[in-house]
């Protein structure tokens, strides 16, 4: 088996947690990291673990969708957060925007398209997704989370006019090794940020905010109406076509053309 290419002293050296990612799992290929970390969980894992794969191979996304997840080239990883419940509620914030500020200090301009996936321009370059369970006052939040960092998914058939990937927005190739360190750092400092901070922060990374978007909920029927803010617990407000107001807290959201 060769060897992996990813530097895990690299990641060290640019690790400034005190527990989100010091306790790492590393595969060179896995069905899942969600599985994985899932186990990890189960038997103990303390909060912060990450579990990094080079390859997934039945990666998934939100609603069960598949995932395209190539061998040494992008970020698959898995981490395992131990979090009291008001700070959990706060992950779907957390996440995408510690995503496209860590991405920022690259040179790679991302936005984020409610409710975490993140994105330049008309193209996706990271999903995630977030398994959650609450015992006593903690919660157990299991977050995957995908990168395009160096592939080229403009090369895949089925993902060639959909996504992209840092190096295609930057220009060149980014160090994996410190993207994710300092999504790491950024996340852990996140974590301690007030509620308000933090949704104007996303507020700013938002690619919706103001325009007319679809929105498809699971199991209705989608309709069209206006992305008006973002709530401190995450839900989007919208304004559907007859004027009703509402927060909508899961669905698939997609900007409408002009």
């Amino acid at each position: 088996m060769n060897a992996p290419s990813f530097s895990f002293s690299v990641f060290q050296q640019s690790l400034a947690t005190s527990a989100i990612g010091r306790v790492m799992l590393f595969r060179t290929s896995t069905a899942t990291t969600m599985t994985l970390a899932r186990r990890e969980a189960d038997e103990g894992a303390p909060h912060g673990t990450i579990v990094l794969a080079e390859e997934q191979t039945s990666g998934r996304g939100r609603r069960g969708r598949t995932f395209a997840s190539p061998p040494d080239e992008n970020l698959y990883f898995t981490l395992v957060l131990r979090l009291p419940i008001d700070v959990h509620r706060r992950l779907p914030l957390i996440l995408p925007l510690a995503v496209t500020n860590a991405l920022a200090q690259q040179g790679v301009a991302a936005s984020i398209k409610w409710p975490n996936d993140v994105w330049v321009g008309t193209r996706k370059l990271c999903g995630m997704l977030i398994d959650a369970g609450v015992a006593s006052d903690t919660c157990l939040a299991l977050a995957g989370i995908g990168i395009n960092v160096n592939g080229d998914p403009t090369q895949i058939p089925e993902l060639s006019g959909l996504a992209t990937s840092a190096r295609l927005a930057a220009g060149h190739p980014l160090s994996r090794e410190m993207l994710l360190a300092e999504i790491c750092n950024r996340i852990e400092a996140m974590l301690a940020w007030p509620a308000a901070e933090l949704t104007a922060a996303y507020r700013e990374r938002s690619m919706i905010l103001g325009y007319e978007v679809l929105v498809e909920p699971a199991g209705e029927a989608p309709y069209v109406a206006r992305a008006l803010a973002v709530d401190d617990d995450g839900g989007l407000r919208i304004r559907r076509a007859d004027g009703r107001e509402e927060s909508v807290l899961a669905a698939d959201v997609s900007v409408r053309p002009a």
